[in-house]
């Protein structure tokens, strides 16, 4: 990952977001592209890489899952263990984790600052238990392009951060599937019917399994 000491992250800020309506129903929808891939055994343990402030390891535990977080950002680590969750200081692509110690591993919108997005697969599939899910859900298409029609105005956050290609995905030894969603444009108003309409998508999950 990027180091996060150059990136301005504010938790606050970063969690008020998925309190308002639009938030909230954009978080809904990517969930269920996730969770559609991922199908944990109750009581799976699974790792969280880059969780941000650990929204989605806490559905997880929510659910009954043994969640663990890896975040390299002191503040949204510490806002994440606040939330009552296991989070390790870490990169992508240097997971502190022996190998196979994960029943499943996810990544939601954070290989958008990896340093190297091919390692960082590789490493998550490395502490992954044979057989086991790899999860990485990215932000694409027209949502991409809006966020880096950001960076390039200056914003913060999202001038470290880079936009992946499907193809990096799509091409490594162990992909299995691909799904996407988010078919609402920025600007336009999001709902579960548009995400039955052939619009481009802004948001893919993919799904790595280990041999």
């Amino acid at each position: 990952m990027r180091r996060p000491q150059s990136i301005r992250w504010d938790p606050e800020e970063y969690d008020s977001w998925y309190e308002t309506p639009q938030g909230k129903l954009i978080d809904l929808i990517e969930t269920d592209c996730v969770f559609s891939l991922l199908f944990p055994v109750r009581g799976s343990r699974i790792l969280d890489v880059g969780c941000g402030s650990g929204n989605f390891a806490l559905k997880l535990k929510n659910l009954g899952y043994n969640a663990v977080c890896l975040e390299p950002h002191p503040l949204m680590r510490e806002r994440a263990r606040m939330k009552g969750l296991e989070c390790v200081d870490g990169v992508a692509e240097a997971l502190p984790f022996d190998n196979e110690t994960f029943d499943a591993v996810v990544s939601i919108t954070a290989v958008e600052f990896f340093e190297d997005v091919e390692k960082a697969i590789d490493e998550m599939l490395r502490v992954v238990k044979r057989g086991g899910k790899v999860v990485v859900g990215f932000i694409t298409g027209p949502w991409a392009r809006f966020y880096e029609k950001k960076a390039k105005e200056g914003h913060p956050i999202f001038s470290h951060a880079h936009f992946p290609d499907v193809e990096i995905f799509t091409k490594h030894r162990n992909f299995k599937e691909i799904r996407f969603c988010l078919r609402s444009a920025p600007g336009e108003e999001v709902s579960w019917e548009r995400e039955k309409e052939l619009g481009e998508p802004g948001f893919a999950c993919v799904l790595f399994e280990r041999i």
